[in-house]
């Protein structure tokens, strides 16, 4: 069985929604392109015609469709981006073994809590009154290798498990030894993933 202690920074996450949105989203936005690029030539045709205004709206809106369908994953990877700076630290482990693969997400909350006083029920000025404790929440997430459709791919950085077209999973090679990454790598080539 294979161990990986890992996070994700937000540059990481970007690439790794990049590299998502390419291999699932590129191809059906390459061919909206085409209908767009249509829709401009025949826009060009009306407007030398005699059609001229129409042949205006339909460049217009051909060309800001075409233009939004092409900056609409930059601007979705750049929300993500900032909801992820919002969130608390996130950590993971994982595991794989012959039959599955486990991903653990640690989140890291701060949890406060304030003495009160007993007969007024105001709040203790004191240092002593306020405990800032760390406590840690813990999601698992199986994926068995017989029942789901994985995908893999390295890059320099990175490792990517793509799952089931819905979720990607990120393992960069900063957090792991020499050891773990060609692990990493022969595990992904024996299993097919």
């Amino acid at each position: 069985m294979l161990k990986i202690n890992y996070d994700n920074t937000i540059d990481e996450c970007e690439t790794a929604f990049m590299l998502f949105w390419r291999k699932y989203s590129m191809m059906k936005t390459v061919l909206y392109s085409l209908v767009f690029v249509i829709g401009i030539i025949i826009s060009a045709s009306l407007i030398w015609g005699d059609s001229g205004i129409i042949g205006w709206i339909l460049l217009g809106l051909s060309a800001g469709f075409l233009l939004n369908l092409w900056l609409k994953p930059r601007r979705t990877c750049k929300k993500l981006a900032a909801t992820l700076t919002l969130m608390n630290e996130e950590k993971y482990r994982a595991f794989f073994s012959d039959n599955d693969i486990e991903i653990e997400t640690i989140i890291s909350c701060d949890k406060e809590s304030t003495e009160s006083e007993e007969a007024s029920g105001e709040s203790s000025e004191s240092d002593e009154s306020e405990q800032s404790e760390q406590s840690e929440i813990v999601e698992n997430s199986v994926y068995s290798l017989l029942k789901e459709e994985m995908t893999s791919r390295e890059t320099a950085e990175l490792f990517l498990l793509f799952v089931n077209r819905s979720l990607i999973y990120t393992f960069p090679k900063r957090c792991m030894s020499e050891k773990e990454i060609n692990g990493l790598r022969e595990y992904f080539v024996l299993k097919k993933i």
